[in-house]
């Protein structure tokens, strides 16, 4: 069968804009429900692409809102908890939200996002463990009721990713030596684009059911070598050293009570399970410290364009 008419939940994120413009490329019909629509506005050049305004959250709404599909695509996912949002009610209550949805409409074909580590049993975090049940708790519906395949990513790259993006913007302010949690820890990051192509591969592949998808990339980092390159490619003229696990630990209990939260204690016990893929396979192709490399020829070219800009105004 042919799936055509795909609702992609979290299709607003890093994650969700690159796949929603692969879908369209290659010719599904495209519903993206969210709050906010006019924060994806370039997105509507895209003509098999339909934009929602809606709370997904709401079970009445997402369960309408799948009506006339035959396609889902969770990526719904938090990496800290907050007043209003839980761990468990985004990875576990909203995928059985997803499910009553789909035996509702009769809607078969579901893929979704978990995360590289996730164990309901014994994930080292609250993240993981509650990511661990939410995709167990949809192969177990499948068996029965649905198709679905699972991905669990390590972590995700690209132009627009909170990673990358994150770590150049406090290396800005870096005075020389940059102290880090959890530096040793061991990361296989996968390229966005490489995700998002494996995904749209799987659609209308059968032998991709009840499968369960670890993508990494090609090469395997600590994740002080990782932001180092960040470093050295944004020209921040500063050393990456390794915090003690003591202070690494006192660095997330004081950071997740600020706003913002930029480490928590729930991120320092994600960071003691290893992103990689057992055996060293690989999923994607993209070289992270090639991609990285591509951003210092960006920013060391920035004086041109803008004296370029400025001579065409002249």
């Amino acid at each position: 069968m042919k799936h055509r008419n795909i609702i992609l939940l979290g299709g607003s994120g890093f994650v969700g804009r690159h796949l929603a413009v692969e879908l369209a490329n290659r010719g599904y019909q495209v519903t993206i429900p969210c709050r906010r629509p006019h924060r994806l506005a370039a997105l509507k050049v895209l003509p098999t692409l339909k934009l929602v305004q809606a709370n997904i959250m709401n079970q009445a709404e997402l369960t309408d809102l799948c009506k006339g599909h035959d396609t889902v695509i969770n990526l719904v996912g938090i990496l800290n908890e907050t007043r209003r949002t839980s761990f468990r009610r985004m990875h576990v209550d909203f995928v059985k939200s997803i499910v009553h949805a789909c035996q509702t409409h009769k809607i078969r074909r579901l893929l979704h996002v978990s995360a590289l580590g996730a164990n309901q049993a014994s994930g080292s975090s609250n993240y993981l463990r509650s990511k661990g049940e939410g995709e167990n708790l949809l192969h177990t519906y499948g068996q029965k009721d649905l198709e679905v395949t699972s991905f669990q990513p390590s972590i995700i790259f690209g132009e627009d990713d909170s990673f990358i993006n994150r770590f150049a913007g406090l290396l800005k302010w870096c005075l020389g030596i940059f102290p880090l949690a959890c530096g040793n820890s061991r990361i296989a990051p996968v390229y966005v684009g490489d995700v998002v192509r494996i995904m749209a591969d799987s659609i209308d592949n059968p032998a991709s059911h009840s499968k369960r998808y670890p993508l990494c990339g090609p090469e395997t980092y600590t994740l002080q070598q990782m932001v180092q390159m960040i470093a050295d490619s944004s020209d921040a003229r500063c050393m990456v050293t390794l915090l003690p696990d003591s202070l690494a630990r006192m660095q997330a209990m004081v950071l997740q009570n600020l706003p913002g939260k930029l480490f928590t204690m729930d991120n320092y016990r994600s960071l003691q399970t290893p992103s990689t893929c057992d055996g060293g396979d690989s999923a994607g192709s993209t070289s992270f410290a090639w991609f990285v490399d591509g951003l210092n020829q960006q920013y060391s070219n920035k004086p041109d364009y803008d004296r370029y800009r400025q001579n065409l105004k002249s």
